[in-house]
């Protein structure tokens, strides 16, 4: 009879060490899911490259803005005063999309390549 007592009792143990594993199994992969989607925006960030064309009255400049060389998302386009609707538009794009922007006389035409 002895036994029974033990035995009882070890069994609620294991029961809530099975509970406390798999708590800690789904805190895991939650974890490694959200570090994944973390890494791949990261990634997405380093990766864009843009065809980025400004045409003023008397010129056209044409050029590649590669976000692999920013400290920060969409530095180049921050740098050019592009506001904030501007800068969503440009991090919604997709890959050949075009969209244009007038900054006072100059137009900004961007292609996303990447």
């Amino acid at each position: 009879m002895p036994n029974r007592f033990l035995i009882q009792p070890l069994s609620v143990m294991a029961n809530r060490l099975v509970d406390s594993k798999n708590s800690i199994t789904r805190a895991g992969r939650w974890l490694a899911t959200r570090g994944a989607a973390l890494f791949a925006e990261l990634s997405e960030f380093q990766q864009r490259i843009w065809v980025v064309s400004i045409v003023n009255d008397t010129y056209t400049d044409t050029f590649i803005v590669n976000e692999g060389s920013f400290e920060e998302p969409m530095q180049w386009m921050r740098r050019k005063q592009y506001d904030p609707d501007m800068l969503q538009r440009v991090d919604a794009m997709q890959r050949s999309q075009v969209i244009q922007f007038e900054l006072g006389d100059i137009r900004h035409r961007l292609m996303r390549v990447k």
